[in-house]
């Protein structure tokens, strides 16, 4: 009975931007947490992407919902995670009726919309990136908290060497023994300069422990916060009643060493999204919008379903839109692979991120923000990265469990070591050391940061998994087999054929290329470079026509050449005879036939 009622769960799926996961242990608070909510059916966080792809039942909670308990975790949300430049990063979530609902399949998906009045959109309004949040790194970006870690760490970093300079470490290293500043005793001087080393460098350790905590979990942060404080509170203790071996310097070193890890590894985390930025990219941050008779430029982000869209030679289609006058080429090989372009004439649908190659096109646009097919390409991908392979749950699972281990070996060792007679100094410098050894964090971040690498470059590449169980298969593959030859190109087309027929081949490539000089379209691009490549002399064409998507008629020399498609050849009367044999050949084998027709009744 309770399969058939998890099969009767309707399932919408969410991408969520999550600022301020640290560690990779970090990730089991948010998915602690939304896990015990209702509604909600699976979380998958990913700490290098900082996103989380929730799966849940639009009947029962929404996405603001699920934003509302990020934020209690003690992370910044700030939504959906969209390109900020198609989508308002101020639209809130619609409610999941069904009327706002995109249904794909078995999963429906949510869209956004800005919900400020028109008024509003010229102030300027702080973005979730732009605030600050929860545990001190809430709606930062990666860069920012990478900085962010960085001035901890170098503050952590002075402040050690100058405690270990005054410890009695630093004297046996040193060989000399510097007087302590204001008359104080050394080890109330190391508290002093202790202080901005937990308080500040260290406090996102606490910060994130208590989170952790109250998430009813453990993770990296409980184990660096617990060898921290408990080797500054000894500390502080053994000052405050009257001196003795104290343990500032290690407190302090420990929290500079881990502080230095992190912010490398936070660089290297920025890298992997490098990939998935260059995607997000591919939209235009700006888009010309016709609005009574006038052409107005406005941030993508706030072209409305309906809006007209004036988009000129050259540029790229900012959303997806329906041609309604003009014609063109364009380019759609980012979302199709196909390396030809596609004719568009009115009636025709566009995609937003396509470039538009020749003509002048005015669009209605029908699909914007999350809608587009760009904004779904990069959902797609965001979830096979936040998606995770087997070895990497059992990696998640192990996480949990090494902390634990952990903290109970340091306590143990603690206990063994006072039990067999040493001072309380010695066994919790040996308790402090367990602790730091084993934790796991590393388990937690080798394969999600594997996955972003692996599946952003594979998007850039025009390759999209649809999640990590595919990518980890795909290393078994042993064969390949495709069902369309038209789509395995070189991504630019080239001369392979010339068949020549009553005139001699050098001079058809003279005249064609002359007229193909004239042109844009990547075909007519590659005959240009075979012609050059074949040293054939230039000559000039005159009364230059373009016919859109059929080709191209002007006068070379004297001569009328036209160059183009069987439609072109039909509409001109001229009949191809022999060639049209050889131009089915030629299509079998997966290449693309342009013909010419010279008329060579005219002298030169």
């Amino acid at each position: 009975m309770s399969e058939n009622l998890e099969d009767l769960k309707e399932r919408s799926t969410a991408v969520l931007d999550v600022s301020g996961v640290q560690w990779a242990s970090e990730q089991n608070v948010v998915a602690a947490v939304l896990g015990r909510h209702p509604g909600v059916i699976e979380v998958e966080v990913n700490p290098v992407s900082q996103t989380a792809t929730v799966v849940f039942d639009p009947r029962v909670t929404s996405v603001a919902e699920l934003r509302r308990w990020v934020e209690e975790c003690g992370y910044h949300c700030a939504g959906q995670s969209v390109p900020a430049h198609v989508c308002d990063p101020m639209a809130e979530p619609d409610p999941p009726a069904d009327d706002h609902a995109h249904h794909q399949g078995t999963a429906t998906v949510q869209t956004v919309r800005d919900v400020r009045p028109p008024a509003e959109h010229d102030k300027h309004v702080p973005s979730p990136r732009e605030a600050m949040g929860h545990g001190g790194h809430g709606g930062m970006s990666m860069e920012a908290m990478a900085a962010d870690m960085r001035n901890r760490f170098l503050v952590a970093a002075v402040l050690s060497v100058l405690i270990t300079i005054w410890s009695p470490m630093g004297r046996e290293m040193l060989g000399l023994r510097l007087p302590v500043p204001l008359g104080l005793r050394e080890d109330v001087w190391a508290l002093l300069l202790s202080l901005p080393v937990v308080f500040y460098s260290s406090w996102i350790f606490f910060d994130g422990a208590v989170r952790a905590l109250r998430a009813r979990t453990l993770d990296m942060m409980v184990l660096v916060a617990v060898a921290i404080g408990a080797g500054w509170l000894y500390s502080v203790y053994i000052t405050l009643t009257g001196g003795g071996e104290v343990f500032y310097e290690a407190a302090a070193m420990l929290a500079t060493f881990v502080l230095l890890g992190h912010w490398l590894e936070m660089r290297a985390r920025g890298g992997a999204n490098d990939a998935i930025r260059a995607l997000l990219d591919l939209a235009p941050p700006k888009a010309l919008v016709i609005r009574d008779g006038v052409q107005v430029e406005i941030p993508t982000a706030e072209v409305a379903a309906g809006d007209i869209l004036l988009v000129r030679p050259g540029s790229k289609i900012p959303v997806d839109g329906e041609v309604v006058d003009g014609g063109s080429e364009v380019d759609e090989s980012m979302v199709t692979g196909e390396s030809l372009p596609v004719h568009k004439a009115p009636g025709s649908t566009v995609i937003g991120a396509t470039i538009n190659r020749n003509g002048t096109l005015r669009v209605r646009a029908t699909k914007v923000g999350a809608d587009t097919a760009l904004a779904q390409i990069v959902k797609l991908v965001q979830q096979a990265q936040n998606s995770k392979a087997p070895g990497q749950r059992l990696a998640d699972r192990a996480a949990f469990w090494l902390v634990l281990v952990a903290l109970v070996g340091g306590a143990l060792t603690f206990t063994v070591w006072l039990l067999s007679g040493a001072a309380a100094g010695t066994a919790m410098l040996f308790a402090i050391t367990v602790v730091v050894i084993t934790c796991p964090d590393a388990l937690g971040l080798a394969t999600p940061t594997a996955i972003m690498v692996g599946t952003g470059l594979g998007a850039r590449r025009g390759v999209l998994f649809k999640n990590a169980m595919a990518l980890e298969t795909a290393a078994r593959v042993q064969a390949v087999v495709m069902d369309k030859t038209g789509t395995l190109t070189k991504g630019e087309p080239e001369v392979t054929d010339v068949i020549a027929q009553g005139i001699a081949e050098h001079e058809l490539l003279r005249l064609v290329a002359a007229v193909e000089r004239e042109s844009e379209h990547p075909l007519a691009e590659a005959i240009v470079r075979h012609a050059d490549r074949a040293e054939v002399p230039s000559a000039q064409a005159v009364t230059f026509e373009n016919v859109p998507g059929h080709g191209a008629i002007a006068e070379v020399g004297g001569h009328r050449v036209v160059v183009g498609n069987r439609r072109l050849m039909d509409a001109e009367g001229v009949e191809p005879g022999e060639l049209a044999a050889r131009r089915e050949e030629l299509a079998a084998g997966g290449r693309t036939a342009v013909f010419a027709a010279v008329e060579t009744g005219r002298p030169p």
